[in-house]
């Protein structure tokens, strides 16, 4: 995971980093750090998530998310700040956080989330002919079925048809979001809008069945997820 630290202070540069490096991800974490918004931009490097101070002599904090943004749509942008009345203004650029620099424990809570809205905005590659891949964001598939000789995944604009089995797709997607609950359906439980006995309706107007055999533990996996949603 690539972090950018993005403060013309250097103690505040080195106190981020410092609370960054003594947590335990159990991945390997790059950290680079900049003194100016400027500096952060021509680089032109790409970071997973970016930490930046709002008050900086030069570019702010608000103009540096917004340039970065233009780049690097995927980027996760957290906003450092020592004036928290200043935070208010954040939605200008959907800040990701917002974090006071008297309270730098929140960093670890922060990465924690990143880290999953990053996975979420991952790409798995399937095969669409013999020599043929496409790139699918995870967050984009509301459900997936079998087609005969072929799968089908179904997305918020439109489908795209596969060669791949059901049961590689399966492998690709994080059971955190998705659930194997018919032969014939994988479902990503963030897209359910409620359960009917054996029947799950789905965003999009689609409903699929659950089989008899998973439909325990579908109910399981549902719940947990709106367990943690209701949570964040």
């Amino acid at each position: 995971m690539k972090i950018a630290v993005v403060d013309d202070e250097e103690k505040w540069q080195k106190r981020v980093r410092e609370e960054i490096a003594r947590l335990d991800f159990k991945e390997d974490i790059e950290i680079d750090l900049f003194v100016s918004g400027e500096k952060y931009l021509e680089s032109g490097a790409q970071y997973d998530i970016s930490f930046i101070d709002i008050e900086m002599p030069g570019m702010n904090g608000f103009d540096t998310i917004s340039k970065a943004r233009e780049k690097h749509t995927d980027g996760v942008y957290v906003i450092l700040t020592s004036h928290t009345e200043m935070s208010r203004k954040g939605y200008i650029v959907n800040a990701f956080r917002y974090i006071d620099k008297t309270k730098l424990e929140e960093l670890e809570e922060a990465i924690k989330s990143a880290r999953i809205l990053l996975q979420r905005d991952k790409n798995i590659t399937i095969k669409v002919a013999e020599y043929e891949t496409c790139e699918v964001t995870i967050r984009n598939i509301i459900y997936v079925e079998t087609e005969r000789h072929y799968i089908l995944i179904h997305l918020h604009k439109g489908w795209i048809k596969c060669i791949n089995t059901m049961q590689e797709i399966e492998d690709m997607l994080p059971d955190k979001w998705f659930f194997r609950c018919h032969n014939s359906y994988i479902v990503n439980l963030d897209e359910i809008r409620r359960v009917d006995d054996c029947i799950i309706y789905l965003n999009g107007d689609y409903n699929i069945d659950v089989s008899k055999r998973r439909i325990r533990q579908f109910k399981k996996a549902y719940l947990n997820r709106q367990c943690e949603c209701a949570n964040k």
